[in-house]
């Protein structure tokens, strides 16, 4: 008679959840279960191997039937989460689907370029362009975990950031994100005849400084 089941420690790298004298089920990463099932021949007149193939057999199908349980269950699982807080979830992922495509294709400056833009030391980028941002001269984002200048703040010619973005940086409202700041930036706007302010920030500042405070006067709806 095979022994009581037990249940084995949790923590070995692919866990027992049972063990008996002929059935072994066990976990590998809490996703896959996996069952091995040993078979005696002994007082059965059976062919040679018999036993084997048939314990081969139920521990595949049991394998299969058991991670058929764990999909669907996982599935299920998911589905709660997601329903639980669809309206929060599906506004967190457009607003980081949109972040993502306002970044993408817009030429990008990293911190050592950025100090060659300016024709400023290249000892410790990190620092100086630390305080550039402190000084809310610039705007900075972060794309896989580094800083990125958009390119259009540079005055390549004179080798500095274009006045108008630290004007418009210290007028910007509180609710104002970066990312809305840049979309701003980035967009065609009538008062500059159809132009976007980051095109014109060099050659038409005063006009991208009053349509900007135009914008920002504006008050916030939802």
């Amino acid at each position: 008679m095979s022994a009581p089941a037990r249940p084995l420690p949790p923590h070995e790298p692919a866990a027992r959840l049972i063990e008996d004298g002929r059935i072994t089920a066990r976990s590998a990463g809490a996703t896959d279960v996996h069952v091995d099932v040993t078979l005696e021949a002994a007082g059965l007149d059976l062919p040679p191997g018999t036993a084997d193939a048939i314990g081969a057999r139920l521990s595949a199908e049991l394998s299969a039937e058991f991670g058929a349980l764990v999909s669907a269950y996982r599935a299920r699982l998911e589905e709660s989460l997601v329903k639980g807080q669809d309206a929060a979830l599906r506004e967190a992922l457009n607003r980081a689907r949109l972040q993502t495509r306002l970044l993408d294709g817009l030429p990008m400056a990293d911190q050592a370029e950025a100090c060659e833009l300016l024709g400023l030391s290249l000892a410790n980028p990190s620092a100086t362009m630390k305080r550039k941002e402190q000084k809310g001269e610039i705007l900075r984002f972060s794309v896989e975990g580094r800083a990125r200048y958009p390119l259009f703040q540079f005055d390549v010619e004179a080798r500095r950031i274009h006045p108008a973005m630290a004007a418009i940086l210290s007028r910007r409202p509180d609710s104002w994100s970066d990312f809305r700041l840049l979309h701003w930036l980035t967009r065609p706007h009538a008062a500059l005849d159809g132009a976007t302010p980051a095109a014109t920030l060099g050659h038409r500042p005063a006009e991208v400084l009053a349509a900007f405070g135009l914008a920002a006067e504006r008050p916030d709806h939802g």
